[in-house]
C-alpha cells in the first residue's frame, strides 16, 4: 500500500499558498482544503501541521487569462475584458 502524500506546514503558509507550493497553481487549494476538512479554520498555518496532500483529479481547468495560457487558442477574446491581441494595431 503506497503511502499517502503529506505537507508540513511552515510558518506563514496559507491555503493557496501551499496549493502553489505543491502544484504551481493557487486555484488547487480548494482540492487540499478538502482533503483536510478539520484544519478549515486556520486561515495562517503555525509550523508543523501536517496536511494530507491529495493527487489532483485529471480534469481541465478551463479558461486559463491570457497570461497564464501558452497559446490564444483558449481565450474568448468576444467575452474577455483584458484580451489583447497587438496584431490589431495595423
Amino acid at each position: 500500500m503506497a503511502e499517502a502524500a503529506t505537507y508540513t506546514t511552515v510558518q506563514g503558509d496559507t491555503w493557496d499558498s501551499i496549493a502553489y507550493k505543491l502544484w504551481g497553481m493557487e486555484e488547487c487549494a480548494a482540492n487540499l482544503m478538502q482533503a483536510n476538512y478539520k484544519y478549515l479554520d486556520i486561515l495562517v498555518f503555525s509550523s508543523g501541521t501536517v496536511l494530507s496532500v491529495p493527487d489532483l483529479p485529471s480534469e481541465d481547468y478551463g479558461w486559463l487569462p491570457g497570461w497564464r495560457a501558452d497559446s490564444n487558442d483558449n481565450i474568448d477574446q468576444d467575452s474577455d475584458p483584458y484580451y489583447y491581441d497587438d496584431e490589431d494595431e495595423d
